[in-house]
């Protein structure tokens, strides 16, 4: 290891910077950690979905945690390579919940997520609408059943199923879980 970057690394610990960032990652995850908590449970996976846009986009636009990891990633001769690795993962998330011009999430930097421009579908033959459809017709989709995607035809999944538990629910899932188990270890290092 060079011993110009343990300099830095030392200055930058003595000047107190690691510990206002340590301080400010904290803050921002603790927040972060409840926002996402309050939509694991959600039975509406696509109103939840559109909350969870609601909650990164913000966070995308300002490049989530990547000028952190650049901070952290000048000083640490060992020091924040956990720290490091569990903030990637979370940035990870961010990145792929964030705002895409073909995914989920349509909106522009800056733009409010509505249901009017998240996108799902896409599964089992399902074309891709705007979420608004998708819950201005939940009730007829509740009804209309697919037994050929059952795994049991004689207790068929529905198209609402299809659109709600599978696409945006799974999306939410991985992310929801993901981000939180990255938070809890992230509380444990930090």
């Amino acid at each position: 290891m060079k011993i110009s970057t343990r300099i830095k690394a030392l200055l930058f610990s003595l000047l107190g910077h690691q510990q206002k960032e340590m301080a400010q990652l904290k803050k921002a995850i603790s927040s972060l950690q409840k926002d996402v908590e309050n939509l694991e449970n959600q039975p509406n996976k696509v109103e939840a979905l559109i909350k969870l846009f609601q909650i990164i986009s913000p966070i995308y636009d300002e490049g989530g945690f990547s000028a952190l990891i650049v901070k952290l990633d000048k000083v640490n001769y060992g020091q924040f390579t956990k720290t490091i690795e569990l903030i990637n993962i979370l940035q990870k998330h961010i990145e792929n919940a964030g705002r895409d011009p073909y995914g989920m999430n349509r909106t522009k930097k800056g733009e409010r997520v509505t249901s009017e421009n998240v996108y799902l579908g896409d599964v089992f033959g399902i074309w891709t609408k705007k979420a608004s459809f998708w819950l201005e017709k939940k009730e007829e989709l509740t009804k209309e059943l697919r037994p050929d995607i059952s795994a049991n035809p004689k207790n068929p999944v529905t198209t609402w199923y299809c659109i709600n538990d599978y696409c945006a629910g799974g999306f939410l899932k991985s992310h929801t879980k993901g981000m939180l188990q990255a938070i809890d270890e992230l509380k444990k290092v930090a």
